[in-house]
């Protein structure tokens, strides 16, 4: 499917608000190109995402990160590196109180180390192999081995914003989250519709 978008520069409030998810890509990056051909199964487009977080304020966010594990970083670092592309998704029905309770939720995770294992598990799932043999038993070895591989306090970047938004009674087990969150790569939680409201702008 191909879809087309206008890039604009990032204008808070207008195009990116608290509560916003972001998805990012970084061009020619060894892990980001990973990530993406892991998951390339999900990909509905040519927009292809690695990394997710969610927006806290005009210049910051909380995020996943290999190094630092969960975090509020800020997102200049986004939008000034060429190398980077952020999309921003606004959540069905999303107030300002449900995004409150989003980015405090995100919050309490602070701190927490990234979940390596659950990579793994993303890796071995995206290989072709691993991706015939969930279709063949419907999802079952991929939420198996990410249940056995995964560590309670850790995280990664999708898994991390699938379970804050998954928190709310709003989006609770609403299209992708009805998943396991440890199982949710980035691709398929930018590809559904039923979340996020339709969207038509890039910024980056």
């Amino acid at each position: 499917m191909s879809v087309e978008f206008e890039s604009r520069e990032p204008v808070f409030g207008d195009n990116y608000d608290v509560g916003y998810v972001g998805f990012c890509h970084k061009d020619n990056c060894f892990v980001h190109e990973g990530i993406a051909y892991a998951t390339r199964w999900n990909r509905m487009s040519d927009i292809k995402v690695s990394h997710v977080l969610i927006v806290s304020g005009e210049d910051s966010c909380v995020e996943a990160l290999v190094k630092g594990g969960v975090q509020e970083g800020n997102l200049k670092k986004y939008f000034d590196d060429p190398q980077w592309q952020i999309s921003f998704r606004k959540p069905v029905g999303l107030t300002e109180a449900i995004a409150e309770r989003i980015i405090a939720e995100a919050k309490t995770q602070l701190g927490d180390k990234y979940d390596f294992g659950i990579i793994v598990s993303a890796g071995v799932s995206g290989m072709f192999l691993g991706r015939a043999l969930n279709r063949l038993l419907k999802n079952h070895p991929e939420r198996t081995l990410a249940r056995l591989l995964n560590s309670e306090d850790r995280w990664v970047c999708s898994e991390l914003v699938a379970y804050a938004l998954d928190q709310q009674d709003e989006y609770r087990d609403v299209g992708i989250l009805n998943d396991p969150v440890e199982t949710i790569d980035p691709q398929e939680l930018f590809e559904d519709d039923e979340i996020f409201k339709p969207w038509h702008n890039k910024i980056g």
